[in-house]
């Protein structure tokens, strides 16, 4: 029962909308249950945040307040390794959080499969999870549960961080029920076991990266560092016992060793660890996370859940991890070679020395192509951005759809050999430092110098010159600039990490500034009559589509302030082959020296002028190739 005495139980109803269905399990502060979304006909998790009856109604009160506030930051992550919130619902005096229900394996369940993975694999692994936890960081929250069950696998591969039951603000005082110790013990950092009410020691980044330290170590080693027959000997053991030493852990030994400091000032922090666990993944090219076997078709779906096109059987995603002999020799020479054979002898490793071209040049005394290395192309592009990529039924389409397939074709891939991934203003340069996430990414990727240097990628291009825009509400009087200048109660959305979040500063708006994931969830804010966002800072052509989609709620204000923008192909800073060859495809796309129209003007014609409503404007100028 919840506090108010209301049964819970299957066939219960959340808030007149999520009908309880089955329980997936209990985990720090209630149990999970599988429900369904009536008024959206879809299955998601939900998860009450409290733990009923453990407190004075007065204090249970002040624990509402705070879980709702919790619940709501985590909702605004939206990062790609972190599972998605879809709701935050306050009902009998409990509030519950909705997520994407994921029927995906756990690294726990891997681990019980195949007690020890090997460095590569670990590395990418824990890479992917330091992501997520960064996010969550940023955002406020401490994750304090991090462990194999809590990390899971999409079926493309993707490791996200899940279960924010016991989450906190960073800074708040501890949640406990009776005065008991929250968190699994073997995952729990040693500050967090000596509260007293003198020195509460609350949780902090610190010590979500000591948890994250415990399970990479629990992966390469396969057994966790700290263990005993009782909870009391576990915690002991946290709190006394040295690291027990590494025999397989190799080049990760070094992070680990540092993650596993009792004092937490002493542990690296996230960008250090993140340096660390990308040298390890740079040396040799990670494994996949294997999603379990496949029948055997005649062409398949790309496992990415941003896939829009088909891979013909034998050329998607690898299945093993290939080391060229230098990183081999490195291997060896840094770990004794003992955590490089365990990845062969596990199942892991393979004999094919074939080099998958991922974080190379491009270029050698062979002068190979990428198309030589690599079997299928993979391209980043965005799904909410109408006329210039948009996604239906797993389908892209829109310009920057068409300028991937001409470059793809132009290196040589049949069509059956691309896949469309999607990817957001705040992952995208992720996607394109990961082995076998995006090969190149076509997001309306504005082409900065400063840029580049920050999100370790090179562009080609432009292929497109936009200019910045806004879209307001209908009912707001604003022609300008200076008339949103004017009115400090309206709020300025734009994307994360876009080039309008510094822009909007520079115009004088900063104290009007609000962050979403994507444009479209500030479309989304903007429509909605009970925020104040009453502006969506974004490039021309986006504002057009957008405008063009909500033609009936909002208008368009276009050309408003600051020099054009161009739109690059974006790949790895290191790609400097596949640049250059990205930059003769687009020379060719652009071409009308023939006397005829260029391919680039027939995809304007195509996707943008129908809502740019003006004819194209010409090729623009290759400056970066």
């Amino acid at each position: 029962m919840d506090s108010e005495g209301m049964r819970i139980g299957p066939d219960t109803v959340i808030a007149d909308r999520y009908r309880l269905q089955r329980q997936l399990g209990h985990g720090g502060m209630g149990v999970v249950w599988e429900a369904l979304d009536t008024r959206l006909d879809r299955k998601v998790a939900v998860k009450g945040l409290l733990y009923p009856g453990a407190v004075t109604p007065a204090a249970q009160a002040q624990w509402v307040n705070r879980a709702r506030r919790e619940a709501q930051a985590i909702a605004r992550i939206g990062h790609q390794n972190v599972v998605a919130v879809h709701d935050v619902i306050e009902d009998g005096n409990q509030v519950w959080i909705v997520m994407e229900l994921l029927n995906s394996r756990s690294l726990a369940d891997l681990l019980r499969e195949q007690q020890q993975l090997s460095v590569p694999h670990a590395a990418r692994i824990g890479l992917q999870v330091l992501r997520g936890l960064s996010a969550v960081h940023e955002a406020g929250v401490l994750h304090r549960d991090v462990k194999p069950h809590n990390i899971l696998f999409r079926p493309d591969g993707r490791a996200l961080l899940m279960d924010f039951g016991i989450a906190t603000f960073e800074g708040a005082v501890q949640v406990t029920r009776s005065h008991e110790i929250i968190g699994t013990p073997q995952y729990l950092a040693p500050e967090l076991l000596s509260r007293t009410a003198a020195q509460p020691h609350p949780a902090t980044a610190a010590s979500d990266l000591w948890a994250l330290g415990v399970t990479l170590y629990e992966m390469v080693e396969g057994r966790r560092p700290f263990d005993g027959a009782t909870s009391y000997e576990v915690l002991i053991a946290v709190r006394e016992s040295p690291v027990p030493p590494m025999k397989y852990a190799g080049p990760l030994a070094a992070l680990i060793g540092q993650l596993l400091r009792k004092d937490p000032l002493q542990r690296p922090d996230a960008a250090e660890a993140e340096q660390m666990l990308q040298a390890v993944t740079r040396d040799v090219l990670a494994l996949d996370t294997p999603a379990g076997p496949r029948p055997a078709e005649p062409a398949r779906q790309d496992p990415d859940p941003g896939a829009g096109r088909l891979a013909a059987p034998g050329r998607g995603r690898r299945d093993r991890w290939t080391v060229p002999a230098a990183a081999l020799l490195c291997a060896a020479l840094l770990g004794g070679g003992a955590w490089f054979l365990w990845g062969q002898e596990g199942g892991t490793g393979t004999k094919d020395d074939t080099a998958s071209g991922k974080g190379t040049t491009g270029g050698s005394e062979a002068a190979s192509t990428f198309r030589d290395t690599h079997h299928v192309l993979r391209i980043g592009v965005k799904d909410d951005q109408p006329g210039l990529s948009v996604e239906s039924k797993g389908t892209f389409k829109g310009f920057e759809v068409d300028m991937g397939m001409e470059i793809a074709r132009h290196l040589g891939f049949d069509d059956d050999q691309v896949t469309f991934v999607r990817v957001n203003s705040g992952n995208r340069s992720d996607y394109l430092k990961e082995a076998d996430r995006a090969d190149i990414v076509l997001a309306s990727y504005s082409i900065n110098e400063e840029r580049e240097k920050k999100d370790g990628v090179i562009f080609a291009g432009p292929y497109y010159q936009a200019l910045k825009g806004l879209l307001v509400r209908k009912n707001r009087p604003y022609n300008d600039l200076s008339d949103l200048q004017k009115d400090p109660s309206a709020k300025v959305c734009t994307a994360k990490k876009s080039v309008y979040e510094t822009w909007i500063r520079t115009e004088g708006l900063a104290g009007q500034q609000v962050l979403r994931p994507g444009f479209e969830d500030c479309v989304e804010a903007l429509l909605d009559p009970g925020t104040p966002v009453y502006a969506v800072a974004t490039d021309d052509v986006i504002v057009a589509g957008l405008a063009d989609k909500y033609a009936d709620r909002t208008k368009a204000l276009d050309n408003i302030g600051g020099e054009p923008e161009g739109y690059g192909v974006a790949m790895a800073a290191n790609e400097t082959g596949l640049h250059e060859e990205v930059c003769d495809a687009l020379a060719e796309i652009m071409d009308s020296s023939g006397g005829g129209r260029s391919k680039w003007a027939a995809m304007y014609d195509r996707h943008l002028e129908p809502i740019m409503r003006q004819p194209a404007p010409g090729e623009p100028r290759r400056a970066k190739c």
